[in-house]
């Protein structure tokens, strides 16, 4: 054992500084902060709570509390009269009054009001109405000189609701025959009006007269009401005095009184020789 290392030893440990401990007051700053972020957050509070009721209190005061709403009475479907005098004894006053037409309701009927019913008015305030002038008359124009397609127009136009019936007539196609009611006669709108429109005079298919003998086809024709207007006569060995050609052509339609150009065969005759 080196005895000399060992007294060494124990004196470097006689000669070595105590630890120090970290005084007491050194914590005291913390705690002392601790009170100072309240105070800070308290007077905080303080200013936000102040400007609050300076601003609510001072600058921007609230406002006095509405009203109560006053009912307002179903008015709707009642005659003028009436109507105003439920108003009247509810405390409330007739602002304006409209009136359009209406095609079902009748004249002096309330059919609108504003406000509407329910406590929707304030004390003393104006009710708009609207009342019915009843349905809209119109007198139907005359247009018997139009098209069919021209007069549908002018009387849907004129706000009428026009039906149209077509019929064969001698009339041309397209015009109208009859108004009902007659033109001049008064409707409420939308009335409605009947035309009666030409299809043009009746029409029938010219028959198939091919083979038919010509005294044949020429009864067919005037039992149809068809007259012949000529014959071409052409050579032919088989059809001879027969019609084999028609002009319409069959099934052509035509109206009463038409013409038809028949086709006829005729026979070859041989040219006699010369002496």
């Amino acid at each position: 054992m080196d005895l000399g290392s060992s007294i060494r030893r124990r004196r470097a440990r006689r000669t070595r500084p105590a630890r120090r401990t970290r005084p007491a007051r050194w914590a005291r700053p913390s705690a002392a902060l601790g009170k100072s972020s309240r105070l800070v957050i308290a007077i905080a509070a303080i200013g936000l709570i102040s400007g609050y009721l300076v601003a609510t209190r001072l600058l921007f005061p609230p406002g006095a509390p509405p009203p109560s709403l006053q009912d307002v009475p179903d008015v709707a479907g009642r005659v003028v009269g009436p109507a105003l005098a439920l108003l009247e004894d509810s405390g409330l006053t007739v602002a304006r009054v409209d009136s359009v037409h209406h095609p079902v309701i009748a004249a002096g009927t309330v059919i609108g009001q504003s406000p509407l019913p329910g406590p929707t008015a304030l004390p003393g305030a104006g009710v708009r109405i609207t009342l019915s002038l009843g349905p809209e008359i119109g007198a139907v124009p005359d247009v018997t000189r139009l098209l069919g397609s021209r007069a549908t127009r002018v009387l849907e136009a004129s706000g009428f609701a026009v039906e149209v019936d077509t019929v064969e007539s001698e009339a041309a196609a397209g015009r109208v025959l009859q108004i009902d009611p007659v033109p001049g006669t008064e409707l409420p709108l939308p009335g409605a009006v009947r035309l009666e429109v030409s299809l043009g005079p009746p029409t029938l298919p010219i028959p198939d007269l091919s083979g038919m003998w010509i005294e044949e086809a020429i009864a067919v024709l005037d039992t149809l009401g068809l007259v012949v207007s000529g014959f071409d006569m052409r050579y032919s060995i088989l059809n001879v005095d027969r019609v084999f050609a028609q002009h319409p052509v069959p099934h052509t339609q035509v109206g009463a009184g038409a013409a038809v150009r028949l086709t006829v065969g005729q026979a070859m005759v041989r040219q006699r020789e010369q002496p």
